[in-house]
């Protein structure tokens, strides 16, 4: 009997490879979302410390100094603006890469599980085969002790 042989086994190496892209793919958007987030998160935190800083003089600062960091405010507020909106946007291309690997994992999953079942009928069939030849060299070894002893 031939070797098993799977007809979309390109197919299924083309999917495969498809997958690990897919998935190398949403490793970097996770990673540019997380700079991202982390860049937000240093913006909060620079708004906060100019803010209490603001608050917390007790001593009498200079005018200039505290007008320079009240007009510094509203640039950060609105760079942390920009930042989110760019956080959003990396969170909708994870999700979009997300989407993209389940549906290649999906296609790749059943390619593998239709290789399965048809060697799992390959295999069948070549016992059957050779259930059938065994069968055969029985009957013919039983018929030729008939002959010699006739």
């Amino acid at each position: 009997m031939k070797a098993f042989d799977f007809r979309l086994q390109t197919k299924l190496d083309i999917s495969t490879l498809q997958k690990d892209i897919a998935r190398e793919n949403l490793q970097a958007s996770l990673q540019v979302r997380d700079e991202i987030a982390q860049e937000l998160n240093q913006l909060a935190d620079r708004v906060q410390a100019i803010e209490s800083s603001i608050r917390e003089t007790s001593d009498p600062a200079p005018f200039s100094y505290l007008l320079a960091r009240r007009q510094y405010l509203p640039v950060l507020h609105m760079r942390k603006n920009e930042v989110q909106s760019h956080l959003h946007e990396a969170e909708s291309v994870v999700d979009t890469m997300r989407v993209k690997l389940f549906e290649q994992a999906r296609e790749t999953s059943t390619l593998e599980k239709l290789k399965q079942r048809q060697f799992e009928e390959y295999r069948k069939e070549a016992q059957q085969q050779e259930q059938k030849v065994i069968d055969e060299l029985a009957v013919a070894g039983h018929f030729r002790k008939n002959l010699n002893k006739v």
